[in-house]
């Protein structure tokens, strides 16, 4: 488990989303910066109101999709840890 895995997460305010043809665009309306995300960062995009840590995104998505907790986990914690590296997210 990361350092992350029960931080508090929160996707930033000024971030509009767009979903087309099973792809997600995340645009950042202060930096003017585009992020396309496939259906599965979508969804997790979507899920972080009602799931913001690590462990939450990943106990929801292990359980909608039938897969190993530990995969998951992997997964969500590089995509989290990308979309703070970009910008889009925060964590408390």
């Amino acid at each position: 488990m990361t350092v992350l895995a029960n931080q508090l997460l929160k996707r930033q305010e000024s971030i509009e989303t767009a979903e087309l043809d099973g792809e997600w665009v995340l645009l950042d309306l202060e930096s003017h910066s585009i992020t396309k995300v496939n259906e599965m960062g979508g969804y997790i995009w979507e899920l972080l109101e009602a799931c913001p840590t690590i462990s939450q995104l990943t106990e929801r998505v292990a359980s909608e999709y039938a897969a190993d907790p530990l995969q998951v986990q992997a997964d969500v914690e590089a995509y989290v840890a990308e979309l703070i590296r970009v910008g889009l997210i925060v964590h408390e």
